[in-house]
């Protein structure tokens, strides 16, 4: 299982509005090897910054990679390259699950 995290730092005040715009996960949903869509937005902000994390779970790199190489993804990313004023910066992480636990 893989886990792709994307760390979206903004501007203190548009944590929020950028959050809402993942509110419809849209064609990602439809793809094979997607599990699962969350964003996180941080509680407390930090020297004027807020953290927006998008994470998403796949079946495994294959998963990931046939949708960041899709058409639905670059429909779905059209203009997010656009620097908008409260973008401060963001990072993509890939982690592979190596233990998880449920509850009895």
């Amino acid at each position: 299982m893989l886990v792709v995290t994307n760390s979206i730092k903004v501007k203190e005040g548009y944590g929020r509005q950028v959050a809402d715009r993942f509110t419809t996960a849209g064609a990602v949903k439809s793809m094979p090897g997607f599990l699962r869509l969350e964003v996180w937005l941080s509680q407390s902000p930090k020297d004027g910054a807020e953290e927006v994390k998008v994470t998403t779970l796949w079946k495994d790199e294959a998963s990931f990679k046939g949708w960041t190489s899709s058409e639905a993804f670059r429909e779905s990313h059209r203009g997010a390259g656009v620097a908008r004023e409260y973008m401060l910066g963001a990072s993509l992480d890939q982690y592979e699950l190596v233990v998880s636990h449920k509850p009895e």
